[in-house]
């Protein structure tokens, strides 16, 4: 068994397994999301998905490669209406923003 402090600063045992299924649970839930993602990214970018290559998630923010600076600046002009396009395939809107990266 381990301890762990919560935010009251007080002592509280957890057993090692019930910690560890519950940060399975929260990380199957992010593999999922990323799984549906993948899956829907080509049907809602359309064409302009093969300049475009899914980079990774962070905060929210969904980060993507664009293939040249103008693949970037439409992604750019194009962000908000494929992040509700992409938000729709989710119980709650969990993409908060989309941003390129540099190539």
């Amino acid at each position: 068994m381990s301890q762990w402090k919560g935010p009251s600063g007080l002592g509280r045992w957890v057993q090692a397994g019930d910690a560890l299924k519950g940060w399975q649970r929260s990380s199957s839930v992010d593999a999922d999301r990323m799984a549906i993602l993948g899956q829907v990214w080509e049907r809602e970018a359309g064409h302009l998905a093969k300049h475009w290559a899914l980079d990774g998630v962070r905060k929210g923010i969904l980060f993507v490669k664009p293939s040249s600076p103008a693949a970037a600046q439409e992604l750019q002009m194009r962000a908000s209406s494929l992040q509700k396009a992409l938000n729709k395939y989710f119980r709650s809107a969990w993409i908060k923003g989309i941003r390129p990266t540099r190539a």
